[in-house]
């Protein structure tokens, strides 16, 4: 099979036309980083391929409403978030990357991450917790910058927000999480004594 050129543009608007082809090279091009942003927020890797794969119906039963304007990676961000959120609504449970691939990254690589600074040793557990208690808004921020790897304009145009408003999750998201966890260690003790 010859590899197809062209931007994802020219290629949704082939397969608009009725081009299979063109549709099986966006999913190609695209498919890693779908399932990657899934898998940071369903934490199961077969749940995120099946979820990956309804991305791709979805944009593919929507292809006559896509406008083609050089957005298409925003687009099916679009998409594929709201299915997970939609999972995630329906399964009530944590939308965090297994943090001991965290743990498993050189401690240089978390060094300006305050989220996965604490994520190591006896704190993961208590880490997880507090990540669960957010709100649904501050907690989907939160996933998408630290786990997701999405910048801020991103996260903004996938939740269809100011970029200030999506700063500001981040910021409360950040604090609760740190309140919630002194809280939890006031009322047990030193977590690395008890444990």
């Amino acid at each position: 099979m010859r590899q197809r050129l062209g931007s994802d543009d020219d290629l949704m608007r082939a397969a608009a036309g009725g081009d299979p082809a063109a549709f099986s090279e966006i999913v190609n091009r695209h498919q890693g980083w779908v399932r990657s942003l899934m898998i940071a927020f369903v934490h199961n890797a077969e749940q995120a391929d099946d979820l990956t794969q309804d991305a791709f119906c979805r944009a593919f039963q929507h292809l006559d409403g896509y406008d083609p304007q050089g957005h298409f990676t925003a687009w099916l961000k679009r998409i594929a978030i709201n299915l997970a959120k939609d999972f995630l609504r329906r399964q009530k449970q944590a939308t965090f990357v297994p943090l001991h691939e965290w743990e498993e990254a050189p401690a240089t690589d978390r060094r300006g991450d305050p989220v996965a600074a604490l994520a190591t040793g006896a704190l993961r557990d208590d880490l997880r917790g507090a990540i669960d208690r957010l709100p649904d808004e501050q907690r989907l921020a939160l996933v998408m910058y630290y786990f997701g790897d999405m910048s801020l304009q991103d996260i903004a145009w996938a939740l269809q927000c100011p970029v200030g408003t999506v700063k500001s999750r981040l910021f409360y998201a950040l604090r609760r999480v740190r309140q919630t966890l002194m809280t939890m260690w006031d009322e047990e003790g030193d977590p690395d004594n008890d444990r």
